[in-house]
């Protein structure tokens, strides 16, 4: 390998090391917008209401919510991505437990590069912590199988 050929390819690193920043800091910012917009407002089906509409305008068009008779998105995500099999999606599914025994889903589908231009791994990463959020949101966790 030449000098320019390693010069190159450090180059290539660095850009995609800078780009992926500038990626996470997207997902962080997402992430800061749902806490604030959650102290503002105390009942739990409309904190998930909000979860929705964030994932929905930044992340992934293919969300769907289900909690405690709250049904947003496409009833039965899940099936449709699974039989779609297209290659190319990411799915994400966890199951939201909240107190007195509510539950209820939350489950996205994604095909890279999205609008915040996302690795597949990326946004599982930033689904998961969305969702963690989620599920204390309600008063309660969440588990997350994809």
């Amino acid at each position: 390998m030449n000098t320019q050929s390693r010069a190159e390819a450090q180059f290539s690193i660095a850009l995609e090391s800078i780009q992926g920043k500038r990626r996470i800091e997207r997902v962080l910012e997402a992430a800061n917008a749902l806490l604030d917009r959650y102290a503002e407002q105390s009942e739990s089906t409309e904190r998930l209401r909000i979860v929705f509409e964030l994932v929905r305008r930044n992340l992934t068009d293919r969300v769907a919510v289900a909690y405690d008779g709250l049904d947003l998105g496409p009833a039965g995500l899940l099936d449709l991505a699974e039989s779609d099999g297209e290659s190319g999606d990411v799915v994400f599914h966890c199951e939201i437990h909240g107190p007195d025994g509510k539950s209820g889903t939350l489950t996205a589908v994604y095909r890279e590069p999205g609008s915040l231009g996302l690795t597949g791994g990326e946004w599982l990463a930033a689904m998961r912590l969305l969702a963690g959020i989620s599920g204390l949101g309600v008063g309660g966790h969440v588990q997350c199988q994809r």
